[in-house]
């Protein structure tokens, strides 16, 4: 019997500085009256990791399927992996999924589910054992590997659902809400297995509510509501741009807004109480207003940029 071979990701398009693992222009999806994504524009850079952030029903997930091919768009143009339109299948051989959780068969072992995942990999002929085995150690479940899958934890089904989609180098690995259900320790090791990716080339999307997570692994970010992307770009340079200001520490933070904002300072929560950017009001002039307003003012200090606040923000202007 063979050992199991796989191909391993092209790095060529990664290498060059304007390459692109999936572009899409014009995206909208309707659902009757329903528009679920509203004429979308984004891209995500070959060898990034790009958190898709929003609220529930931002759109988020049926963005990501339109994206593989799972749902048909009702507008706009979709690429991945240089194939676009109706050729998106022949670009999912490189493609690692987990999309809306894993689903496989309750009376199976999470070994024995992943092999027949295996099976239908077209990248993987011979002995399947060894990918299998590996992708088992990689996400931590070698110990759980003989257990039925009805048997598992939440957790412990989003592993076995990460480790269908690295059973072969991928280059590009979306992952849906991958640390739904995961403890502390699960998380750190979706973080590595996000950090191993990237550093093999891969380009990783994906999707989060953990924003001090998306914080940690990404390089780039893109912001939804309600169907509509706020904004997308590389994290660093949009965290640079939003820092600056104030953060004033108070127990009345809804009322320190409406105080703020009738002075002229537009403002929105942070932690720790109420961010002001800058170029609106001085320090003593926003503790005047407040402190005429009847809201406690604890401290006021100078703000570091921080992703929550920065989609606070954004998502609350938005509203």
């Amino acid at each position: 019997m063979t050992a199991a071979t796989s191909t391993p990701p092209t790095e060529a398009a990664a290498s060059r500085p304007d390459a692109v693992a999936a572009r899409v222009r014009g995206l909208r999806k309707t659902f009757g009256s329903t528009v679920a994504i509203d004429d979308v524009d984004l891209d995500v850079p070959a060898g990034a990791v790009l958190g898709m952030l929003g609220p529930n029903g931002s759109g988020k997930t049926t963005l990501i399927r339109m994206l593989l091919g799972l749902t048909r768009p009702t507008a706009g143009t979709v690429e991945l992996l240089g194939h676009g339109g109706d050729d998106l299948a022949a670009a999912l051989p490189d493609v690692g999924a987990l999309v809306e959780g894993p689903g496989f068969h309750p009376f199976l072992s999470g070994r024995d589910n992943l092999l027949r995942c295996a099976a239908a990999e077209p990248r993987l002929d011979g002995d399947l054992r060894a990918p299998v085995d590996a992708a088992l150690e990689r996400v931590g479940l070698a110990d759980a590997a003989r257990r039925r899958y009805r048997g598992y934890s939440l957790g412990m089904k989003q592993r076995l659902g990460l480790a269908a989609a690295l059973l072969v180098p991928r280059r590009l690995v979306v992952l849906d809400e991958p640390t739904n259900g995961l403890d502390p320790a699960g998380t750190r090791d979706v973080r590595r297995v996000v950090a191993d990716l990237r550093d093999a080339g891969a380009t990783v999307l994906l999707s989060s509510h953990l924003l001090a997570e998306v914080e940690a692994v990404c390089t780039h970010v893109a912001v939804l509501q309600t169907g509509t992307l706020l904004v997308s770009g590389e994290l660093r340079a949009l965290l640079d741009a939003d820092a600056g200001g104030l953060v004033v520490s108070t127990p009345d933070v809804d009322d320190a807004i409406l105080a703020l904002r009738e002075a002229g300072a537009p403002s929105y929560r942070a932690e720790g109480g109420v961010a002001v950017p800058p170029g609106s009001l001085e320090a003593p002039e926003i503790v005047a207003a407040l402190v005429g307003a009847g809201v406690a003012v604890w401290e006021v200090h100078r703000r570091r940029a921080h992703l929550e606040e920065l989609f606070a923000r954004l998502t609350e202007e938005d509203a």
